[in-house]
This record gives structure tokens, C-alpha cells and sequence, in this order.
């Protein structure tokens, strides 16, 4: 696979479309995607620009130059390797760990909490309320609200939903989500996605909401060997869009491309 074959991959992968839609915004085959990213084939050059502007980078960074920085979300996979938030035990790519306990710094909460926010405005979510789920998607939620203001001048509600209820039976802290609101739920990761399915019917049972979106750090495919991502089985069920900041190819990639390494920190 070539460099832009594998971008195109992994910025339709963070985007959460399939080949077929990339084919139908582009007006070319979902076949042509597919031979872009597998490296059989190169867009045409003149796509390159409307390639850059549907994934919202540009054709620099589509291409692979750097000019001597990086990207939002490689600078996010060097915050959270040089925290020991990433880890690649026995040194092998493919057996990464995440571990969110160790989001402790302020830097990083307003890295993530930047992030958030333009996973939120990039895909046109426009929430009424950033819901975070407990126990780390409080500080999730405060971050990517604030963001929402600081950087793109946005006000929504936010708040965070509770393990049990408080002594007045209470089951949000902050906003409390009504009837119609378009909710927006950020989290850390998704496994098999059972504890996120258990806090969405709550919330639905409480509220008739619209959930426009699930925005997390990482979608992690179960470590059972199951098929079917937690990330898959939310979309199908809840008939909404998961949107991960990072995917496992972006942090493999970054890893094999020498973004991140004991020396690159």
C-alpha cells in the first residue's frame, strides 16, 4: 500500500464512511476507492484538492508531507505515547495497549478536549449537549465543551451521566438532557461496547433524545476475537455514528512511520 493509499484509508476509516459514499462524494466507482487504498491504483490528480477538502486536511497532508511538523492527530498519538497512555508491549505494534487511567495532566485533557470539539464540528453534529459518560467522559465532556467555545465560539450544554443516582434521585451531573435534545456522547474507548449500550438505554429511557453521534478516543476491536467491533454493533443498534479520534491503524502507522519512538520524544 502507498502513502496516499493508505491515508485515504486511514481518514475514511476516522471519518466513519464507507468506500462507497467517498466513491459517491468523488463521482467515481466505489472499485476506484478500493484500488486507491489497497495501492493498485493512484487518484487522479485532479481529485486530489476535492479528496483534501471532503476529509479535511490538506492535500500536504494527503500526500504524506510534513514540512517538518504534524498533525492534530499524530501530535495527539505523541501526547499520549510520551504519558504512557499508548504503550506497545514486548514491542510489537500490533499488540498496543491504551491505558486512560494515566490522563492526569492538564496538557493533555485540553489536547483531547481540542480534538473532541473538531470531531464534533468536522462532522456537522451540532449538539445541544456533549454528554460524558463516568467515569473518564466527565472530564471529556467539560474539555470538549469548553473547546467548542474557545475555538469555534459554540455554546452547548454538557454534563455527565451518574453510575447510581445521587440522594434526590438524580442520574446527570450538569445539564440534565430533555425530551428532542441532539445529544452527543464522548468516552475513552470501546471494547465490546456492553457497558456503553447499558448508559445509552438509560438515557433513552429517560430522555426521547437524538443521539447525533459517539465521539471516543479509540475504537479497540474485542480482545475475545469477535468479529464485529463494540464501535459496529452501537452504529447498528442505535442507528447512529461512532466517531474515534484515533483508529488502530492510525497509531500503527504512526508507530511504523517513526512519529513515535523512545527517540522521537
Amino acid at each position: 500500500m502507498n502513502i496516499i493509499g493508505r491515508n485515504i484509508k486511514r481518514l475514511r476509516q476516522s471519518k466513519a464512511v464507507t468506500q462507497e459514499q467517498v466513491a459517491e462524494q468523488l463521482h467515481v466507482s466505489s472499485q476506484a476507492v478500493s484500488k486507491w487504498e489497497c495501492g493498485s491504483a493512484m487518484p487522479d490528480i485532479a481529485l486530489l484538492p476535492a479528496l483534501a477538502d471532503y476529509f479535511g486536511v490538506s492535500t500536504d497532508e494527503l500526500l504524506g508531507y510534513r514540512r517538518g511538523g504534524y498533525t492534530e492527530k499524530e501530535n495527539l498519538i505523541r501526547l499520549m505515547y510520551a504519558g504512557g497512555v499508548l504503550t506497545f508491549p514486548n514491542g510489537k505494534i500490533e499488540n498496543f495497549r491504551l491505558d486512560t487511567e494515566r490522563f492526569t495532566t492538564n496538557a493533555q485533557i485540553a489536547k483531547i478536549g481540542g480534538c473532541f470539539a473538531d470531531c464534533i464540528r468536522d462532522n456537522h453534529l451540532a449538539p445541544d449537549m456533549i454528554l460524558g459518560i463516568a467515569y473518564h467522559g466527565i472530564a471529556f465532556s467539560s474539555a470538549a465543551s469548553y473547546a467548542m467555545f474557545e475555538k469555534y465560539g459554540t455554546t452547548v450544554h454538557y454534563g455527565c451521566d451518574r453510575m447510581i443516582p445521587d440522594s434526590r434521585g438524580r442520574w446527570f451531573c450538569g445539564y440534565t438532557p430533555q425530551d428532542e435534545d441532539r445529544i452527543v456522547i464522548v468516552d475513552d474507548l470501546i471494547y465490546s461496547g456492553t457497558n456503553l449500550s447499558e448508559r445509552l438505554d438509560r438515557l433513552l429511557k429517560y430522555a426521547k433524545v437524538k443521539i447525533a453521534g459517539i465521539a471516543v478516543i479509540a475504537d479497540v476491536y474485542p480482545e475475545d476475537g469477535t468479529s464485529a467491533s463494540g464501535r459496529h454493533q452501537i452504529e447498528e443498534r442505535y442507528k447512529t455514528k461512532v466517531f474515534p479520534l484515533l483508529t488502530a491503524e492510525d497509531i500503527t502507522a504512526a508507530y511504523r512511520d517513526g512519529i513515535i519512538s523512545p527517540e522521537s520524544i
